[in-house]
């Protein structure tokens, strides 16, 4: 039965993120219990995330194990970017991936049939490995939360497999990948890291 929530009290929810508690009054419908977030919410919701981000920045950060082969060809990658840390660029490949790649299928689809499973299985089988703590904005955070729950995945083995994933793509010589590549992510990435 789907309720039409009607009928309305203002209770206090209780949302747990991160081992913290976010605690605010919200409307609450009294026929199916369900807590209505409205813009108010949301508002209080970031503005407590964005103080928790400002006193708790482990709390957004992903721990990582990269082979040092893949943190070699980033830092390669990177000499046209002189400045840009290797974090802020797997960073930047973790949130093109979600928003762009992941957000659609075809894209998706297509990179999974063309991937060099040679080049990727060297980065992941590699046992000389390097550990990185990668630092995300609180949305982000929770959008990488959200599909590691989706998928059963922590969220740190979801960073570790995007990167490996687009850290495949750059470095392969294959022509249909090297076209994909500058098609549908090359630019995505040139932007962002500028912009960095």
């Amino acid at each position: 039965m789907e309720c039409s929530h009607k009928s309305f009290s203002n209770k206090k929810a209780t949302k747990e993120i991160f081992d913290l508690k976010f605690e605010t009054k919200t409307s609450v419908c009294n026929d199916c219990g369900a807590y209505l977030r409205d813009d108010e919410y949301e508002k209080k919701y970031l503005s407590w995330l964005e103080q928790v981000y400002k006193d708790r920045r482990d709390k957004f950060q992903t721990q990582c194990h990269f082979s040092k082969k893949l943190i070699k060809c980033a830092e390669n990658y990177l000499e046209d970017y002189p400045g840009i840390s290797s974090t802020v660029f797997m960073r930047a490949l973790v949130t093109i991936y979600l928003n762009i790649i992941d957000m659609d299928e075809v894209k998706s689809e297509q990179l999974e049939s063309l991937l060099d499973a040679e080049i990727y299985e060297s980065f992941q089988n590699d046992k000389d490995r390097k550990k990185i703590n990668i630092q995300f904005k609180p949305n982000m955070m929770i959008d990488l939360i959200a599909v590691s729950e989706v998928i059963d995945m922590r969220p740190a083995a979801l960073v570790e497999e995007i990167v490996l994933k687009l850290m495949t793509v750059i470095t392969s010589q294959d022509q249909k990948l090297r076209s994909f590549w500058e098609s549908e992510i090359k630019s995505y990435l040139d932007m962002f890291l500028k912009a960095a």
